[in-house]
């Protein structure tokens, strides 16, 4: 009977930390997340930001720099 408590308490107490554990985890992913997010949000309004400036004349040629500016500053998001 006491082997039998006794393991069952060790599997608690095990499952506690390895719980414990997995929060901090879960933590650390939501940062990342939120982190990343933020990122993509900031290339999206200087992504807005440019095209605003860009001149009638020159809409397209400009409008495609944003884009491509836009695309290098949401890569550089993913590799953080």
């Amino acid at each position: 009977m006491k082997l039998a408590l006794c393991a069952a308490l060790s599997l608690l107490l095990i499952g506690t930390a390895t719980a414990g554990q997995s929060n901090v985890s879960i933590g650390k992913l939501r940062l990342a997340d939120a982190t990343t997010d933020a990122c993509f949000a900031n290339c999206a309004s200087q992504n807005d930001a440019c095209k605003r400036v860009c001149p009638t004349t020159l809409g397209a040629p400009c409008q495609s720099a944003c884009d491509s500016q836009a695309q290098t500053c949401r890569q550089s998001c993913q590799s953080r």
